[in-house]
């Protein structure tokens, strides 16, 4: 939290708590710095990993949907949209969390017993109904690709806002604290260069007294 230099009180005691919370600061903005630098790393490989995955998953949704279009050619729409429109919607998915430099980020994974089963008769087109195969081996890795896109949603946000307080710490925070603790010092020593003068003034005084007092 940033703090007005015009409002601390100009004492040694004030000077001492200052400069002991700036160290502190120093050392808070130091492990947010270590995170940042965490945060780029595993986000630079996550997304390597993500590209990479994403491109398999695509692949294997682009032949599914290959076999589907080629078996509706075969069977024609409004058979194969009787075929589905019996399949109840019954098909869940469990959502868990695991925590990655304290940001939560979810876990989906399909429930197998409540996939609906293949609607499609064994007369219907064999390219129908392995799409329908293919759709049904697809879900698990569809639901990764969701967790990856998930994940590094939240580790960039939380990126952004570590770099937010670091920007802070750099530009308002710790400036602030520097300016105190150079006002608090200014005060200190002018006080001193103060109290110097009126020891040295008094002491000529005393001498004077006593010159004087000799003289008698």
């Amino acid at each position: 939290m940033a703090i007005d230099p015009r409002k601390v009180l100009p004492t040694k005691i004030n000077l001492i708590r200052l400069r002991r919370e700036e160290k502190m600061l120093r050392k808070i903005r130091g492990v947010m710095e270590e995170k940042r630098e965490v945060l780029l790393h595993y986000i630079k490989s996550a997304g390597e990993e993500y590209n990479r995955y994403q491109n398999e998953v695509f692949r294997d949704i682009y032949k599914l949907f290959s076999y589907y279009y080629q078996g509706l050619a075969e069977e024609g729409e409004a058979r194969t949209r009787a075929y589905t429109m019996a399949v109840p919607e019954s098909l869940r998915v469990r959502v868990d969390t695991r925590v990655l430099f304290a940001v939560k980020t979810p876990t989906f994974q399909v429930v197998e017993e409540t996939i609906p089963g293949n609607p499609y008769p064994p007369e219907a087109s064999p390219k129908l109904r392995e799409s329908r195969k293919m759709l049904a081996s697809l879900l698990p890795s569809i639901l990764k690709l969701a967790e990856y896109e998930e994940m590094l949603r939240r580790l960039i946000a939380e990126l952004k806002e570590t770099q937010r307080l670091v920007n802070a710490m750099d530009y308002v925070i710790l400036p602030s604290y520097q300016a105190a603790i150079k006002f608090i010092k200014s005060v200190l020593d002018e006080r001193m260069r103060e109290d110097f003068v009126r020891l040295k003034m008094l002491k000529r005084k005393l001498e004077e007294r006593e010159e004087e007092a000799r003289a008698i």
